[in-house]
């Protein structure tokens, strides 16, 4: 029996155990224990001592043998449910989430280390805390009262949810999604079970996808295009600010499945109505991708809009159909702007009739059915206004339009309903004389237009007239392109001016080649100034009371290799027409410095002057451009002429007459009296001396008639009281000097003194009059 109570020691010996247990294994152990005879008080001495005392009888010491190996099956199992216990609380301290055991009060029964670390204190410090009192919570009282409202209904038995923020121990916020779970045991709530996961991931996301909403519904509201966008069963879902505006709907909303009805859409027309295969959003629901689709919205009442659409349909990852959408971009406003330009591009902005490329087109037209029907003639007029340029210089260019809105006018009350009034800029008009018409009708219709430009134009205060010089171009089967009866009616309407202005003529075929021979020239000038063909000669100036020669006008020569020396009036008209006189009034400037300068040189020619012609196109040059006259150099002694009707008004050319006349150059006012505002010209150009026109001195002596002498005294008078001096142009004869010299003019040149002569006769001729 000895033997067995030292066996159970031993036995309880390799037991591990507290004695505070003690009262739980001897409850497992008594029935064993009592069924082997083995009192009470020895295994509560045992378990609480460790020590057995001595067994009573032998049929206790077999009963406890027998029973101590299901006592050590039990110990084990107490070992392993102590071990699973442990794992547990390990796996509950160590997990990542908040979770609290409370009392269904809300007091702290027990916190994992994740809780704990989160408060920054001990576990102890929290225990028994109530749950909404621990200090990761924010202090506000939403949160707080957030928190028991939740334990308390838990603590009623209700499983309860909340998103609450919290911080974590590093003083991180997040956000914590709380689920508050009761432990009944029978019908009484024991204790609640609170978790919590962090959730500031999904909380932010879900913010940022609303923030990303509302600036998405921003961006609808004021993009400044109509968007509409439909679900795969085709309700409207979109329907913007500007799509309600498109439909004059302004701020009202609608349901989009009654869209359709507060609109009607059009084909581009604007009347035929567009079928609903064709409207965008429709195509792009079927699949379609739709770009640059044009369509007329009109909405009931309002102006209509059209627009421009594009789009395509909406799919999901997996291509699944979700519906569509659509852009629609109003074009009202450009479409207008483009008929404004298409209107502009075809008609005269200033009088709005038809331009050139418009009359070429309806030429064109005109022709090809003049092609097919021969008994159908056509005829092309060329109008130009006779000396409009001065109009502009007398009155303004103000007054010059309002002269040139007049004549449209009257040019279109003149012709008939099926003619055609064209600009083509400036002073220069067409008229396109369409069915049927003769070359007797469209004398009558020339008649009619001469008749309507006779009448005095209003101008300001005064009454002027106008008159007109015309072109006339009948129908030819030669004729395969528009610019050319153009051309013939052009050509026609330039001899009109050659013969005395203010008359019509009708194209022949000798105007062409003379029109040839023109262009012709142009290209021999071109050849000339190239090879260096031109010559100059000089024409003497002089004192008259000592006949002393004081200068001389350098005048161009061609020395043509084919037709010999030639007079400027076989080239000069083609130069100034194709601007070839810039180039060649530059070279003639050069050269007369470069005589000049070597004239000096000798003693007896030191005091000479020369003068030279300048064309009204040289002083428009632009500055800094190969021919501008400020950036070259003049010797002292050159003079430089200009013609009055050549003086052009602009800004370029003021600049340069009066930088010349700064810089010391002489200017001289050329053919003075022939211009339109002699007197104006004298004195708003800043000349040094004024030539008379020969036209004036070859009258004089006169043979009793005084006019023309008064018209030089007057001349000369002026010229004093300018301070200016005068040359009388075109002397002739010995009669004709004396009678300017009795007027008082003090130089004179011309025939009487000598022709225009080579550099080397010239300076012999000034040596032999000094």
């Amino acid at each position: 029996m000895v033997l067995k109570f030292f066996l159970i020691k031993d036995i309880l010996r390799g037991m591990t155990f507290n004695p505070g247990d003690a009262p739980d294994l001897l409850d497992a152990l008594q029935p064993l224990l009592s069924a082997a005879g083995f009192p009470e008080h020895l295994l509560r001495e045992v378990l609480t001592t460790g020590r057995p005392g001595t067994p009573d009888s032998k049929a206790a010491e077999e009963s406890l043998q027998e029973s101590l190996a299901a006592l050590n099956n039990l110990h084990r199992h107490v070992e392993s449910l102590k071990t699973e216990r442990d794992e547990l609380r390990e796996s509950f301290d160590l997990a990542s989430q908040f979770q609290v055991v409370l009392t269904p009060h809300g007091r702290l029964l027990d916190l994992n280390d994740t809780t704990v670390n989160a408060a920054q204190t001990t576990r102890a410090d929290l225990l028994n805390r109530p749950l909404w009192d621990a200090p990761w919570w924010p202090r506000d009282p939403g949160s707080r009262a957030a928190l028991r409202s939740a334990v308390a209904r838990a603590g009623f038995g209700e499983a309860t949810s909340l998103n609450l923020p919290a911080r974590t121990g590093g003083g991180r916020p997040v956000m914590l999604a709380l689920q508050f779970t009761p432990v009944r045991r029978g019908d009484q709530v024991v204790r609640v079970i609170a978790e919590g996961r962090e959730i500031t991931g999904q909380v932010e996301a879900v913010r940022e996808a609303h923030l990303a909403r509302a600036a998405l519904e921003a961006l609808l509201e004021n993009v400044q295009d109509g968007i509409v966008a439909c679900d795969a069963e085709g309700n409207l879902t979109v329907f913007n600010r500007m799509s309600r505006e498109m439909h004059g709907l302004d701020r009202a909303e609608i349901d989009p499945s009654q869209w359709s009805r507060h609109y009607d859409l059009f084909e581009m027309d604007g009347v035929t109505p567009l079928p609903q295969e064709r409207v965008p959003l429709y195509r792009a629901l079927r699949g379609e991708l739709v770009q640059g689709a044009e369509m007329v919205i009109a909405p009931r009442g309002l102006a209509r809009r059209t627009v421009v659409v594009s789009g395509g349909p909406l799919t999901g990852p997996d291509e699944q159909p979700l519906g569509a959408v659509v852009a629609m971009h109003d074009i009202t406003d450009r479409q207008h702007a483009e008929e404004r330009l298409r209107h502009e591009a075809l008609h005269d902005r200033l009088t709005g009739l038809p331009n050139r490329s418009l009359l070429h087109s309806l030429l064109e037209k005109t022709m090809q059915r003049f092609e097919r029907e021969p008994n159908h003639p056509y005829a092309v007029m060329f109008l130009d206004l006779d000396d409009f340029k001065n109009v502009n210089d007398v009155y303004g260019h103000l007054t010059g339009d309002r002269l040139l809105l007049e004549t449209a006018a009257r040019l279109k009350d003149a012709v008939r309903k099926t003619d055609t009034v064209a600009r083509l800029g400036g002073d220069e008009f067409a008229v396109l004389l369409d069915a049927p018409c003769d070359e007797v009708n469209a004398l009558r219709v020339a008649e009619r237009l001469q008749r309507a430009m006779a009448r005095p134009f209003r101008l300001q205060r005064d009454e002027v007239r106008v008159s007109t010089s015309i072109g006339l171009a009948n129908a030819r089967r030669a004729y395969t392109r528009t610019e050319e009866p153009l051309r013939d009616a052009d050509t026609a309407m330039y001899v009109a001016k050659r013969r005395g202005k203010n008359r019509t003529v009708l194209f022949e075929q000798s105007m062409h080649d003379q029109a040839q021979e023109r262009v012709d020239t142009e290209r021999q000038l071109r050849e000339a100034l190239r090879d260096g063909q031109f010559r100059l000669h000089y024409q003497p100036i002089m004192e008259l009371a000592p006949g002393r020669c004081v200068g001389f006008e350098a005048l161009v020569r061609w020395q043509h290799p084919a037709r010999g020396l030639l007079g400027p009036s076989a080239f000069l008209d083609v130069a100034e027409r194709t601007g070839l006189i810039v180039p060649l009034g530059a070279w003639v400037l050069r050269e007369a410095s470069r005589q000049l300068l070597e004239w000096q040189t000798d003693p007896q020619l030191a005091k000479l002057l020369v003068s030279v012609n300048l064309s009204g196109q040289q002083l428009q040059v632009e500055a800094g451009g190969e021919h501008d006259l400020l950036a070259m150099n003049f010797p002292d002694g050159l003079h430089l002429e200009i013609t009055e009707t050549s003086l052009v008004d602009t800004p370029e050319a003021m600049r340069t007459m009066r930088a010349l006349h700064h810089r010391g150059v002489p200017l001289m006012l050329d053919d003075f009296g022939t211009g339109f505002a002699s007197l104006a010209a004298a004195q708003r150009f800043p000349v040094h001396t004024l030539k008379i026109d020969r036209s004036f001195v070859a009258p004089l002596p006169g043979d009793g008639d005084d006019r023309h002498s008064a018209i030089v005294a007057s001349v000369v008078t002026l010229a004093r009281h300018m301070s200016l001096q005068v040359v009388a142009e075109g002397v002739e004869t010995p009669e004709q000097a004396r009678a300017v010299q009795d007027l008082g003019c003090q130089f004179a040149q011309g025939f009487l003194f000598a022709r225009p002569v080579e550099a080397e006769v010239a300076a012999a001729f000034a040596r032999a009059r000094p």
